[in-house]
């Protein structure tokens, strides 16, 4: 319940943070700009996309799976400590199995979606891996 407004927010900044001047740049053909404008702007465009990517998978998927386990360990009726425990040993695989899928999908997203549909572009993939979590 609270991941989607986290989400937004942020998704905000890094919409904020790294600008991209034109969305869907990098197969949008624009007749009257020139071959190089356009690289340029496809180059530009590939670097934002990497440095939100980057600012995603080391600040936001850590916290996000940080949150899941320790609010499944309180809801599943065990205490602070289940919820230390959990974070403390899943974290991490989890974590590094997540780095197989996630980049792609967040670079999709942040290359080709627009802001107000990239939380929920993100959630349809995000229901199947919290449910393999779950499982």
């Amino acid at each position: 319940m609270c991941v989607s407004p986290l989400g937004v927010k942020w998704h905000r900044f890094l919409d904020r943070r790294f600008p991209i001047r034109s969305q869907m740049t990098w197969f949008k053909s624009k007749p009257r700009v020139s071959r190089a404008k356009r690289r340029s702007e496809q180059k530009h465009t590939a670097r934002q996309v990497g440095k939100r990517l980057a600012c995603d998978v080391m600040i936001y998927e850590p916290a996000m799976y940080a949150l899941f386990f320790a609010s499944m360990a309180i809801m599943e009726g065990g205490g602070w400590e289940d919820a230390k425990y959990r974070v403390n040993t899943l974290l991490l695989p989890t974590y590094l199995t997540g780095l197989t899928i996630s980049p792609i999908i967040q670079s999709i997203n942040f290359a080709f979606v627009p802001l107000i549909y990239r939380v929920p572009f993100g959630s349809s993939f995000d229901l199947f891996w919290d449910s393999y979590l779950s499982w």
